[in-house]
């Protein structure tokens, strides 16, 4: 009895110690002096890797203004590459302060995270040869799709086309290879990212109609309310003041009419 007494006190220590310090993450953040952010580095236009070897897209943006927020210095931040499958758990054990990096907002990743408003909204596409005669998920039936491991369309095409064989891969550039060579049919994911890829390959295109849109939201630890509070009132402030605006047209004027505004 003693030691299941024991027991149950380490736990409720435990959680109040996690509790304590995701509540204070902010200030540890601004004891520090820079603000460490994960990105993508392969999800044009939201993150990606120039020439020149620097990280650039909207969410690097979103960054770079939530430092200037913080320290009225844009560059005091740490930018961290992610992918979709190591995002959330890079947040979990600290490696990052926060997740800028097209998280689509799920009631399963609510369970393990505190969700910001939404930022975007993305619904999904395919990406395939310009000779395919594919127009939907539907045509997939007996083919093979390719799927970013971790990505929201991984269980989408299971449940919409439970005909298509997935095929999944850690980046995005992999999946786009798996298209281009022929090992997979199609590539599904966000339509944002599908309609950058078939503007930079010419001998890609995007197909069909967007479905099951769903919104991004930027994420920070389970119970860090005061930092999440704090994102969503610099993400109402750079509406207000058109900073939303100006990153909107910089990265999707071209594409802004296949696009849903939030």
């Amino acid at each position: 009895m003693r030691s299941r007494v024991l027991a149950i006190a380490v736990v409720l220590s435990l959680t109040l110690a996690a509790t304590a310090s995701a509540q204070s993450t902010l200030d540890a953040v601004k004891k520090r002096g820079k603000i460490i952010a994960g990105v993508k580095t392969d999800f044009p236009p939201f993150g990606t890797i120039d020439a020149a070897g620097k990280n650039v897209g909207f969410d690097v943006d979103v960054a770079h203004a939530f430092a200037k927020a913080l320290f009225n210095d844009e560059q005091q931040v740490e930018l961290v590459a992610v992918t979709s499958g190591n995002r959330i758990p890079f947040l979990q054990s600290g490696k990052i302060d926060i997740i800028i990096a097209t998280v689509t907002i799920t009631d399963e990743r609510r369970q393990v995270v505190e969700f910001s408003e939404p930022y975007f909204m993305s619904g999904s596409l395919l990406l395939v040869p310009k000779a395919s005669a594919a127009k939907s998920l539907d045509d997939m039936a007996g083919k093979t799709v390719a799927v970013v491991q971790g990505a929201i369309q991984d269980r989408d095409v299971e449940q919409l086309q439970p005909k298509a064989t997935r095929v999944k891969f850690g980046k995005v550039s992999e999946a786009v290879l798996a298209v281009k060579s022929g090992r997979a049919d199609a590539y599904v994911h966000d339509d944002i990212v599908i309609l950058s890829l078939a503007k930079e390959n010419p001998d890609l295109k995007a197909v069909g109609t967007p479905f099951t849109p769903r919104p991004y939201g930027i994420a920070v630890r389970k119970g860090d309310l005061d930092f999440v509070k704090w994102v969503n009132e610099q993400l109402a402030r750079m509406k207000r003041d058109g900073t939303y605006d100006r990153l909107w047209k910089k990265y999707f004027a071209d594409v802004e009419g296949n696009l849903v505004k939030p």
